[in-house]
């Protein structure tokens, strides 16, 4: 045998014991029974959920904003108008106006935003969200103003 073919196999061998050693220890971490739990908690921490509404209008998340990262609140606000948006496909009116009224708690400007609303939405669905947005708005967990001027497409 020659010394490259030892040495290849040395590496094969060496990278097929690291490869089953990490194959065990996960299957032994995955078959503990609060894995899910853990990862959960884990998640939870980096990675905090806004503030929301459920659509009765109580609060979901104990959790607050991370209000100077412009792309947690973006993201957030995007998440919202989309899930707004899918609400209203399956006709579900009170859920989807609960998530446009976030949209609107976290935007910077919320007047622009509404009058984008009035254009886009359906007169009916717009005055609903009028008529219910006093009731689903909160007292403000996020501050006075957000500070972040969000994109309305």
């Amino acid at each position: 045998m020659s010394r490259n073919s030892l040495l290849a196999l040395t590496a094969g061998t060496a990278g097929a014991l690291l490869l089953g050693y990490c194959i065990y220890y996960d299957r032994k971490r995955r078959s503990d029974p609060n894995y899910k739990k853990k990862v959960h908690e884990r998640r939870q921490k980096t990675n905090p959920l806004p503030f929301v509404c459920d659509y009765r209008g109580e609060s979901t998340s104990d959790d607050t904003f991370e209000l100077n990262d412009h792309e947690v609140v973006q993201h957030y606000f995007q998440n919202e108008i989309k899930m707004a948006e899918d609400l209203f496909r399956q006709a579900k009116l009170d859920a989807g106006l609960v998530h446009l009224a976030n949209a609107i708690m976290v935007c910077a400007q919320p007047v622009a935003l509404l009058e984008a609303m009035k254009v886009a939405l359906p007169d009916r669905i717009f005055n609903l969200l009028l008529t219910k947005l006093p009731d689903l708005q909160l007292p403000n967990p996020l501050g006075e103003t957000t500070g972040v001027d969000l994109a309305l497409d």
